[in-house]
């Protein structure tokens, strides 16, 4: 529960326990605490960590039920059924009349608004949980599934396999495509750094994965140019750009590995 709630259920206990004494049970004001000790699990955490794996969905969050939660109030209640009366009496007294002043009726009720909305507020916040942070997973593996052994070094023309892992933690269920292109590079001295010399279409196919699942599929390809030099892994959205001048800085996400093609 957020501090600001739990700053200010405290402070509505104990302004109301000073002012109006017995005249309201304690009952009204212990329940709001009752209700937030037994809700908060509700919450959970904001993000679920998806560990990698073949659509795996998150882990189910544990709760207390709704029944544990009226038992106990029905327990608490029958505890203090006498001060349970007394706050029936006090509203009577409220709205039909009390030998109390007017200013401590208004109190009285303004108390009990404020303890209604307190409580309410409490229930929003369990029921409408903030959404994390929004990332997408995107990730290549070994042929074994494990993060070594790559193909980096073979003959051209044979096939080698990896595999591409999507973890989708967008809170919405999304349709990626996966571009991959056979890359021929150079260093430029002059700016210390790869110049693209030519890229070639490998494939492109699309997966639809739900939100906090992953999934995992092996992929194979052939590089049939031994001039290739990498192998470049492009992760879209959406449908990729028509353009197809710089497809790298207009992917969602992007991989490579570095080959040596004989």
């Amino acid at each position: 529960m957020p501090p600001e709630t739990t700053t200010g259920l405290l402070a509505v206990d104990a302004i109301s326990l000073q002012v109006i004494n017995e005249t309201l049970p304690r009952v009204v004001f212990v329940l709001p605490f009752i209700l937030s000790i037994a809700i908060v699990p509700l919450a959970g955490p904001a993000h679920n960590h998806t560990p990698r794996g073949v659509v795996r969905p998150g882990p189910p969050i544990h709760a207390p039920g709704a029944s544990g939660i009226i038992a106990g109030l029905a327990a608490l209640f029958c505890r203090h059924e006498g001060h349970a009366g007394a706050f029936l009496a006090a509203i009577k007294e409220s709205f039909f009349g009390s030998p109390a002043s007017r200013a401590e009726q208004a109190l009285s009720i303004i108390l009990i608004i404020a303890v209604l909305v307190a409580v309410g507020t409490t229930v929003l916040i369990v029921l409408a949980p903030e959404e994390g942070e929004k990332f997408t997973e995107f990730y290549i593996l070994g042929p074994r599934g494990k993060a070594a052994d790559y193909p980096t070094e073979f003959m051209s023309g044979t096939p080698q396999t990896v595999i591409i892992g999507i973890g989708n933690q967008e809170y919405q269920d999304i349709t990626y495509t996966v571009e991959t292109f056979a890359v021929r590079s150079r260093f430029d001295e002059a700016t210390n750094r790869s110049v693209i010399v030519s890229a070639t279409l490998l494939d492109r196919f699309s997966v639809t994965v739900p939100h906090n699942q992953t999934v995992e599929q092996p992929y194979t390809f052939r590089i049939m140019d031994p001039n290739t030099n990498r192998l470049e892994f492009l992760l879209f959205r959406e449908a990729p750009p028509e353009d197809q001048s710089d497809h790298i800085a207009a992917s969602y996400r992007d991989l490579h590995l570095w080959l040596r093609v004989h």
